[in-house]
């Protein structure tokens, strides 16, 4: 009896020696990569139907046993993708994707995050202690979380947190991964969690603090990262599957996704498989998939009780009174007001002063300042 070898391809084409195993090589715009065998004692079953999902249709993978055949199904699953040039540089790759105005918007968020904070970027490939790593990778699911609660939404890859907590620092060490963070100081407030394979950079699972979505997070992410792989000779910026509008903006390579089904001869299982995952593909089109997520997020919303807030104009700082006003230290809770008012302004965060009264507080910097009132 035939037995079937599912396996994803993105990501795990990253994670895992099957693909090695199987494949000999793998071609991609021109380029090829050869695959040593991970397992020594690996040998194709005759008897076996191996499956293998979300292959890039840019991808030609060779077989390592010719007497195996390939069906190829295409998916109902696009991906988007940075395209680079050998040569290019951010400037170049922005000039070609964008018209000034679109430039100036992205380049515009760049130098608003540094205008008003201290930042720092900072790609950890090849070395991270593991002190850091704990506490990026512990920043970056607390992102995750609250984003998709405030979204009132459930996060797909939240279920292999523990895999990926276990193997993404020796993946970093090994170069197989990396972890890059944007930070304001010594806080994370973006943070990519990365894959690496030959020249493509693929940004598997990345999330930033919502206290700071004005200043466009994840277009600096893709900025930077882009801008990494320029340095680097890369010439692919993978973003994987998923049309997310961010993804359209940035992709000059928006391709689809096939379903390999390598097989040795013909057998009833091997046509019921491939009927299965035919009809799979055409609900998908159909977006019947889409149902579930939206019945089980529905029952799963939580009532987020939240306070009325009013929010004053900002103000020149001529008009401002601070006699019954106590000046405070501690604005944790106004965090993503402060950033707003310092992306409007473009103050600098050390420029900003907070006080309180027992119905406002007061955000200041040097010539503007806005009331805040929490009604309960």
């Amino acid at each position: 009896m035939s037995s079937k070898n599912k396996i994803p391809v993105f990501p795990n084409l990253f994670r895992t020696s099957t693909i090695c195993n199987l494949y000999k090589s793998i071609e991609y715009f021109n380029l090829k990569v050869s695959n040593a065998i991970v397992n020594k004692d690996f040998k194709t079953n005759k008897n076996t139907i191996y499956s293998h999902r979300l292959v890039p249709e840019y991808f030609k993978l060779n077989l390592r046993d010719t007497s195996f055949k390939t069906k190829i199904i295409p998916e109902c699953n696009w991906g988007y993708s940075i395209l680079l040039n050998p040569s290019d540089s951010i400037d170049g790759f922005m000039q070609r994707q964008f018209n000034s105005k679109k430039r100036n918007i992205f380049t515009r968020y760049v130098n608003r995050l540094e205008t008003c904070f201290d930042v720092e970027y900072r790609m950890f490939y090849g070395n991270i202690s593991e002190t850091d790593y704990n506490f990026i990778m512990q920043s970056l699911y607390n992102m995750i979380v609250a984003r998709f609660k405030e979204r009132n939404e459930l996060h797909k890859n939240l279920h292999e947190w523990d895999y990926l907590l276990e193997n993404t620092f020796s993946g970093i060490i090994n170069k197989k991964a990396s972890l890059f963070v944007i930070y304001n100081k010594d806080e994370p407030i973006e943070i990519s969690l990365n894959y690496h394979f030959d020249k493509v950079l693929f940004s598997y699972l990345s999330s930033y603090n919502i206290d700071y979505s004005k200043f466009g997070l994840g277009h600096i992410e893709i900025y930077k990262q882009t801008e990494w792989c320029a340095i680097n000779g890369y010439i692919l910026f993978e973003m994987g599957v998923g049309g997310m509008d961010y993804k359209r903006r940035w992709s000059n390579n928006i391709y689809r996704y096939n379903h390999y089904v390598v097989y040795n001869k013909q057998s009833f299982k091997l046509r019921l498989l491939i009927t299965k995952i035919q009809l799979k593909e055409y609900l998908k089109s159909k977006k019947v998939n889409e149902v579930y997520p939206k019945i089980k997020a529905f029952f799963k919303k939580e009532d987020i009780q939240q306070n009325s807030i009013f929010i004053s104009k900002i103000t020149p700082i001529s008009l401002l009174k601070t006699n019954d006003y106590e000046k405070i230290e501690d604005n944790s809770h106004l965090k993503k007001h402060i950033n707003n008012f310092l992306y409007t302004t473009k103050n600098h965060i050390n420029d900003i002063c907070i006080y309180k009264n027992e119905h406002y507080y007061i955000i200041k910097g040097k010539e503007e300042f806005q009331k805040i009132k929490f009604n309960q």
